[in-house]
Parts: C-alpha cells; structure tokens; sequence
C-alpha cells in the first residue's frame, strides 16, 4: 500500500470536478498530470486503473488516489456500465508573488500506519497536512458519498461559489483522513483478537445499520438488544465516538435519506419510512436542520450535477 502526503491541506484549490458514467468498451487514457491529484469515489461497477505500475481497483465504496506527477491510464476497457465521482486538486501558495505548487510526497508505510493510531497526536504534528493512502475502502461511504454530491452541485449551480466549492473538497479530504483512523483502530481490535466479542460500540454500530428504518430506535432499544444497562451505554458510545446515540442515529438516517432523494423516485413519505421517520414533519424538521435544505429542494438541487458520460 502506497500512501501520501498532503501538505497545506486548508490551501486546496480545484479546477474541476464530476460523475463519469461509463459505458462497456470505455477505456481511461494514458495522461499525466503535472500538478493536479485526481480523487475518484466509486459508485457502481468495477474498474481497474494503473498509476506508475500500481494497479488499482476502482469500486464501490472505495476512494483511490492518483497522485500528480504520475503516469496513470486504464488497465483493460469496462465489460459493464461504471460510475464513480471525479475531483481534480492541489495545493498551491502564494509565496513572494509566485504560485508554488505542493506536490503529494511519499510516505513509508509503517511511518503511515504509526500515525493513525493516535488522531490528536496526528493532527499535532501535521497541523494542516493530512496523509492519506492510495487505496481506502471508506466506512463513512454515505457521508463521503453525500459530500461528493455537494461538491458537484455547487460545481454546477449557475451561483457557483469558489470559497463554498473549495471548503467542501477540504471537507472531504479531511472526511477520508479520519476514516483512516478508523480503519486503524478497527485493524487494532481485530488484532487483539476482540473480533470474536465485538466491543459494545461497535456492535450498537452494526445493529443500527440494520435499524436505520425503525422508528423504535434508540439508545434504550439497543441496550435492551444487547441486554446492558441504557445510561452506561449511552456513556460508551458517546465516549468513543464524541456524539450521542440519538445525534447519530439522526445523522444516519439523513445521510441515508440523502442517497435515496438522490438515487430513487421514492415519493418523500416513502423515503421518511425507509429512513426510520416516524412522520413527514419529523423528516422535513430533522433534514432542513442538518442540511439547511427541505428534502424536495435537496432532491431537484442534487439533479443539476455535473455529469461525464462516455
């Protein structure tokens, strides 16, 4: 595993950004790009593509970075339709007059991995540079994938803003920095053989993901599941992931009912119900408070993106 660093992250600037939608026999050109990094999330569908002789499998829930200054191209053409999100990026600072560009710098991999595993000390030393790797399957997929699609909306919209552009592309690299600490600690675990007996955290997490569309969930009903006392549960979720249950049970299910106003034609009662909305006005109030948008604004916003089909 390669990974990189990217140094004077709160100065990224991006040209361009999109969605390709990619059709059988399509097949990425050989380029190289002199100072632009290109960060792809995959969608749907599978492809391979080759950077400097690493190749790298583009799907689903994965983010892959092909750094600048490096050859990269397609490895064989599609045999079925492929999607994934697209951002060019670098970092760039005005110095006595003249632009400098900060090129992403190899890292080692154990200097990488003894990194991520204490997020405060990371962010001291860096301060405003991330490291990140070449290949990162993401745990926060809904999240990644929503800010992707802000990204490309604002990209779009006829009030384009550089500044909200620009801090939404900084948002996602720092989004996929923290999920490298979560890939780490969640490597640790396993290690020290707690995979057998999950810890009680982790287990609230993965029974939530099955619950998202129950209305009863709550932090008494997993604790009841998982036969623990409600206060003392609420403390360890809270410890672990600085957010109370209830805070996140609510940020899942809008960041799920993002993806369905985005991906489906559901009617918005259908799409409160799936996302565990016990009523349309509880799923109006809680969306519009955590995206400032109503659900049917978020859903004709979101049409508008930018869109490479090929």
């Amino acid at each position: 595993m390669r990974y990189y660093l990217l140094r004077h992250v709160d100065q990224t600037k991006s040209p361009e950004c999109g969605c390709a939608m990619l059709n059988p026999g399509w097949c990425h050109m050989r380029r190289r790009l002199e100072s632009e990094t290109v960060l792809i999330i995959g969608r749907k569908g599978v492809t391979v593509l080759c950077d400097d002789g690493e190749a790298l499998e583009v799907k689903p829930g994965r983010a892959v970075l092909l750094p600048a200054g490096h050859v990269h191209q397609g490895l064989a053409p599609v045999s079925a339709p492929v999607s994934y999100y697209w951002i060019h990026f670098s970092q760039r600072l005005d110095l006595d007059g003249e632009q400098r560009v900060f090129l992403p710098k190899a890292v080692e991999p154990k200097d990488a991995e003894a990194l991520f595993v204490d997020e405060r000390e990371a962010f001291e030393k860096l301060q405003d540079s991330v490291v990140l790797p070449q290949l990162l399957d993401v745990h926060s997929h809904a999240a990644v994938n929503n800010l992707c699609a802000e990204i490309l909306h604002e990209y779009a919209k006829p009030s384009f803003s550089p500044l909200v552009y620009r801090e939404l592309v900084i948002r996602l690299l720092l989004e996929l920095y923290g999920d490298c600490f979560r890939s780490a600690k969640k490597n640790i675990d396993e290690s020290n053989g707690s995979q057998p007996q999950q810890p009680l955290v982790r287990q609230v997490l993965l029974l939530l993901e099955d619950e998202l569309s129950n209305p009863n969930a709550s932090v008494k009903f997993f604790a009841d599941r998982l036969k623990v006392n409600a206060d003392y549960l609420g403390r360890c979720f809270k410890d672990a992931m600085h957010i109370s249950v209830g805070q996140f049970i609510g940020q899942r299910r809008v960041e799920l009912a993002c993806a369905r106003l985005r991906e489906t034609s559901d009617d918005i009662e259908t799409v409160a119900a799936h996302c565990g909305f016990g009523s349309r006005r509880q799923f109006y109030d809680e969306f519009k408070r955590r995206t400032g948008k109503t659900p049917a604004n978020y859903r004709t916003q979101s049409a508008y993106i930018g869109v490479n089909s090929l």
